[in-house]
C-alpha cells in the first residue's frame, strides 16, 4: 500500500497543536506525524493550506436513523454512540458501517433504553417491573454485544443498583438519564459513572432554580468518583429556541430528511406558555454555569448532540455543542478533546480520537484555527475515513436517495408520532 501525507497549516492531534507537521497514512492507519521538511522525497503530499487537521470527531449521544449517516461523515464525525434505539435495528446498522466505512460512521450502541415500569419512549425503550427483570435485560445486552447500557428516567434506586451490579459483572459500561425520583448522589453510590444531560445536577424544566454553588460544592466528589458528564447543551438550547427564525435559514438542513424537517416545525415544545419558554432559556444559561463548575473541578466531559431532535443536524450539531461547551467556560482545546481524545478514552476506543502512529486514519480538515475560533469547525474542507478521502458529492447523492424513501426506521417513527397532537409517549 502506498503511503501519503496530509500537510495542513496545523494539526490538533487530540491533545496538542503541532504546526509544520504532516500526518502520514498507509492503508487504514496513521503511521506517523512528521515534520513537513522530514518527509521522504517522492511521497505523495496533499497540501491543506490554511487548514487545521483534527482526529475524526466522536458524537457520544445520538439516536440513529438511516438518513443521518451521510450527514455525519459530511461533518467529519466518524464515530458515534447510539444511546437508545431498537435492538435488532441498531445491530444491523453497526454491522453495515463496519463492513463499509463509507456508508457512515463507526457505531457504538446501547440497545433499547432500560426503563422502569412504564417506558417513556415505547418505540426504543423497554419496561421493567423489578430488579430481577432489569438484571435479565443487562445480561441480554451483554450477550447481544452491546457496547454499553443506558438507564432511563422511571427506574427505582433498587433497579439502578441491580443494573449497575450486573453491568459491572458483565463488563458493560453504564450510563444514565436520571429521573426525578433518584438523586445523583444515590445513583453514583449505586454505580452510575456517566450521566446524560446534566440530570441530577440541573432540572431541565426549572433548571434556572438550581443552586449552582451547591453543585460546585459537590463537583470535586463527583470528579473523584470518576463520574463523566455528557451534557448535550445543544439539545436544550434548541428546545428553548424552536421559534428562532435563524433555523429556517440553516443551509445545513440539506442533510435532513424532509419528513423530519417537517416534524421539527410541528414539535410540541414550539407552542405553549411564553413564560415557560423563557424559563427554559434561563435554564440553559444555568446549565452552562453548572457545567463550568463541574469541568473546573476535574469532571470528565464528553461531547454529544442528541441528534436528531429539532434543529440538530446530524454531525454539524456536534460542532454547535462544542461551541456551547466553550461558551460554558471550557478552553477550546478541552472542547475539542471532549469529541476526540477524551471521548475515545472514555468509550474505550484506543485507536480513535488521536492523530498518532497506529491510530485509525479518520481525520477532518477545517478551514481556519478552531483553537482560536471554535466556530470554524463547520467549515469542513476534507474528511478522511479509514484512510480514504470522502467524496462529498457521493454523500449528497446517497442522502438524496435516502430522502426519497419514507423515514420509517424506529427513531424516525418516534419523532413523527411524538409530533402528532394525538400521540402519547407511554
Amino acid at each position: 500500500m502506498d503511503r501519503f501525507a496530509l500537510a495542513p497549516a496545523a494539526i490538533f492531534d487530540g491533545e496538542r497543536l503541532r504546526e509544520a507537521h504532516a500526518a502520514v497514512v498507509e492503508g487504514e492507519r496513521v503511521v506517523g506525524v512528521e515534520a513537513v521538511g522530514a518527509l521522504p522525497e517522492g511521497m505523495e503530499v496533499r497540501e491543506l493550506p490554511g487548514c487545521t487537521l483534527l482526529p475524526g470527531l466522536i458524537d457520544c449521544h445520538t439516536h440513529l436513523s438511516d438518513w443521518m449517516l451521510p450527514a455525519f461523515l459530511a461533518a467529519g464525525v466518524t464515530a458515534v454512540r447510539d444511546t437508545g434505539n431498537d435492538l435488532a435495528w441498531i445491530l444491523r446498522r453497526r454491522e453495515r458501517t463496519r463492513a463499509d466505512p463509507m456508508a457512515g460512521p463507526d457505531i457504538l450502541c446501547c440497545g433499547p433504553l432500560l426503563d422502569g415500569s412504564a417506558a417513556f419512549w415505547p418505540h426504543i425503550g423497554r419496561s421493567h417491573t423489578d430488579a430481577a427483570a432489569i438484571r435479565r435485560s443487562v445480561d441480554e445486552m451483554a450477550e447481544r454485544g452491546m457496547d454499553a447500557v443506558k438507564l432511563y428516567v422511571h427506574l427505582t434506586t433498587e433497579q439502578i443498583g441491580a443494573a449497575a451490579t450486573q453491568a459491572d459483572q458483565r463488563g458493560l459500561p453504564l450510563l444514565a438519564h436520571l429521573g426525578p425520583s433518584v438523586d445523583l448522589a444515590t445513583a453514583v453510590s449505586a454505580g452510575v459513572r456517566e450521566v446524560q444531560h446534566l440530570t441530577g445536577c440541573v432540572h431541565h424544566v426549572e433548571g434556572w432554580r438550581t443552586n449552582v454553588d451547591e453543585v460546585a460544592a459537590s463537583a470535586a466528589s463527583l470528579a473523584r468518583a470518576g463520574v463523566a458528564q455528557c451534557p448535550t447543551l445543544v439539545v436544550w438550547d434548541r428546545l428553548c429556541r424552536l421559534n428562532d427564525t435563524a433555523f429556517r435559514h440553516d443551509r445545513r438542513d440539506r442533510w435532513v430528511h424532509p419528513e423530519i424537517s417537517a416534524v421539527w416545525q410541528r414539535f410540541p415544545h414550539r407552542t405553549g406558555d411564553v413564560a415557560d419558554r423563557l424559563d427554559r432559556q434561563r435554564s440553559v444559561n444555568t446549565m452552562k454555569r453548572v457545567l463550568g463548575a463541574l469541568a473546573g473541578a476535574g469532571c470528565t466531559v464528553i461531547a454529544g448532540s442528541d441528534a436528531p431532535f429539532p434543529h440538530l443536524v446530524p454531525g454539524f450539531s456536534l460542532h454547535d455543542e462544542l461551541s456551547l461547551l466553550v461558551d460554558a467556560g471550557l478552553e477550546p482545546a478541552a472542547a475539542l478533546a471532549s469529541a476526540t481524545s477524551v471521548a475515545a478514552d472514555h468509550l474505550g476506543l484506543a485507536d480513535y480520537g488521536r492523530i498518532r502512529a497506529g491510530s485509525i486514519a479518520d481525520m477532518v480538515a477545517v478551514g481556519g484555527h478552531p483553537l482560536e475560533d471554535i466556530c470554524v469547525l463547520s467549515d469542513v474542507r476534507l474528511v478522511l475515513r479509514r484512510g480514504r478521502i470522502v467524496n462529498f458529492e457521493a454523500l449528497g447523492a446517497t442522502a438524496a436517495q435516502l430522502f426519497a424513501r419514507p423515514a420509517d426506521d424506529p427513531f424516525s417513527r418516534l419523532m413523527i408520532d411524538f409530533a402528532e397532537p394525538a400521540a402519547g409517549r407511554g
